[in-house]
């Protein structure tokens, strides 16, 4: 028997609006410091929060209302898995200043202390990253990526008991019933056929147990096919998705928005049965999303 799972989410919108902003955390990125060297982007941080960035630029900095810097990108990016840096609770308000080239491309958190998982660990990756990752002592990974994508492949290990899942958003936001997550495993077996990439900058997978036998590989690889085959999940997630209804129109604006990339994969069971699926990423194109051909009928 065939079994397939599909996970779709789609975001269309004529607006790129500036930053994330959750309940309790923001994340800024291209469209936030767009203009000439000195441009400043506030961020919430009123009762003091832990910050994180992939990216590796000394001239985007920490200051407050005063001008006190603090710290910058660069030191941020230089994090080891587990580490943070976190700024105090202040009655001026902390912003990123851009003191290099007009429009810098990068990525950045803030998670207000206090907020639920705020002691999670963050990994970074790049788009040459391949990092496997095992939830040894935590069920719970939030991974920021300076490529603006996330990719999730060859998970090793028993998962029955505890289903992983994946979310576009930071790990403040997995337990917001705003949000829903891009990816749930759908049986234990499914799991490890099944590989995609989430196009966005930061992505949290929760194994929801800790313990010893599990693993998945962490990458930054950008404009990777979605491939699947029986007893799997397919996952098409759009650039700049975040899958939370209280973010508004917000998206990820680190990835290109209208570079065109299509993915598509056929399976086929014993009896005959063929499902073709292909999915066209284009943030602005007009035609379907996912197209689905069952023995060469387009379904409708």
């Amino acid at each position: 028997m065939l079994v397939l799972s599909i996970f779709l989410a789609v975001f269309c919108s004529s607006l790129i609006n500036a930053r994330v902003t959750f309940t309790t955390s923001e994340v800024l990125d291209n469209v936030d410091l767009k203009g000439p060297t000195g441009t400043t982007a506030t961020f919430r941080c009123y009762a003091g929060c832990k910050v994180y960035s992939p990216t590796r630029n000394a001239n985007i900095v920490i200051i407050d209302s005063d001008g006190k810097q603090y710290k910058s990108l660069i030191d941020l990016a230089d994090l080891k898995t587990g580490d943070f840096y976190e700024l105090p609770e202040s009655a001026n308000l902390y912003k990123l200043q851009n003191k290099g080239a007009a429009d810098p491309s990068f990525v950045f958190w803030a998670v207000e202390k206090g907020a639920t998982n705020y002691n999670a660990k963050v990994l970074y990756v790049t788009s040459g990253s391949q990092i496997n990752v095992s939830p040894k002592t935590d069920s719970l990974l939030t991974v920021m990526s300076s490529s603006g994508a996330v990719r999730f492949h060859d998970f090793k290990g028993d998962f029955t008991g505890a289903l992983p899942s994946v979310f576009a958003t930071p790990a403040d936001s997995i337990s917001n019933a705003q949000c829903r997550a891009v990816y749930e495993a759908i049986n234990a077996p499914s799991v490890p056929n099944t590989t995609f990439p989430v196009y966005s900058p930061i992505a949290t997978i929760n194994f929801k147990k800790a313990g010893e036998g599990k693993s998945v590989i962490i990458s930054g690889e950008p404009y990777v096919q979605t491939s699947t085959g029986q007893d799997a999940s397919a996952v098409y997630v759009s650039p700049g998705y975040v899958g939370c209804k209280n973010v508004g129109d917000s998206l990820y604006t680190s990835l290109s928005l209208i570079t065109s990339f299509d993915s598509s994969f056929k399976v086929t069971d014993s009896n005959g049965l063929s499902v073709i699926c292909n999915g066209d990423y284009t943030i602005a194109n007009q035609a379907d999303a996912i197209t689905l051909t069952v023995n060469n009928d387009v379904q409708k």
